[in-house]
C-alpha cells in the first residue's frame, strides 16, 4: 500500500515539474528576434534596427529581458544601460516590437517601441535574447558574418535581415515603411511578413 502512494505521489510530483518547464519554454519561444538591419537605411547608414516577434496569442510582457551583443545591453523594459527611450513594455499577440537606434528616426513611418544606444558591426554580431532570469532564449550567431541582409553596395542596397519560416533570407522588395528621407525600406519594420504569418 505504501508503494502504491509513494508511487502516485512520485508521478504526480513529476508531471506537476513537467507542466511547470513546458509551460515555461513554451511561453518564451513565442518571443523571438526576426529581422535585423545591420546596414541602417539608405537615408543613413547609422539607422539600424532591429525587431522582435511574438507568435502566441498573448500579450508578453518584456520587463526584465535584454537583447544583446558585443559591448552592448538593450534593456526591453525600462530605461537601463544602452536603453535611451522605452515607448512600450509589452509586445502583442502575433505583433512586431521594433527598436531603432539612437532615436526614433530611423524608420520615419513606424513609431519605435524602444531606442536604444550602440551599433551594429557590419561584419557580424552575436545577438543573444535573455529572459528576465537571465537565461538565453534565442541566439543569432551571426559573429562569423550575418547570414543575411546587405550593405550600401548590395542588391539591393540595405535590406533587412529578415526570419521567414525559420530561415534568415535577405528583404529583396521594399516595404511599405519609409526612412527619413522617405525612401521605401526594403524589410517590415513593426510588422510581421506575410510570408512568416
Amino acid at each position: 500500500m505504501k508503494s502504491s502512494i509513494f508511487k502516485r505521489l512520485f508521478v504526480t510530483v513529476l508531471l506537476v515539474g513537467l507542466v511547470g518547464v513546458v509551460g515555461l519554454a513554451g511561453a518564451e519561444s513565442y518571443v523571438s528576434i526576426s529581422e535585423v538591419a545591420w546596414s541602417g537605411t539608405q537615408a543613413n547608414w547609422a539607422d539600424e534596427w532591429l525587431e522582435l516577434r511574438n507568435t502566441s496569442d498573448n500579450e508578453i510582457d518584456l520587463t526584465g529581458w535584454t537583447l544583446s551583443w558585443e559591448g552592448v545591453t538593450v534593456h526591453l523594459g525600462k530605461e537601463q544601460g544602452d536603453t535611451i527611450a522605452v515607448n512600450e513594455k509589452t509586445i502583442g499577440p502575433e505583433e512586431a516590437f521594433l527598436l531603432e537606434r539612437s532615436d526614433d528616426e530611423a524608420v520615419a513611418s513606424v513609431k519605435a517601441d524602444l531606442v536604444f544606444q550602440g551599433s551594429l558591426a557590419n561584419s557580424g554580431e552575436k545577438l543573444v535574447l535573455r529572459n528576465p532570469q537571465g537565461e538565453k532564449v534565442q541566439v543569432v550567431d551571426g559573429s562569423k558574418g550575418w547570414m543575411a541582409g546587405t550593405s550600401s553596395s548590395g542588391d539591393p542596397g540595405y535590406g533587412s535581415m529578415e526570419l521567414v519560416n525559420g530561415k534568415w533570407v535577405t528583404r529583396k522588395e521594399k516595404g511599405s515603411q519609409k526612412d527619413l528621407k522617405d525612401n521605401p525600406i526594403y524589410g517590415t519594420p513593426g510588422t510581421l511578413p506575410e510570408e512568416s504569418e
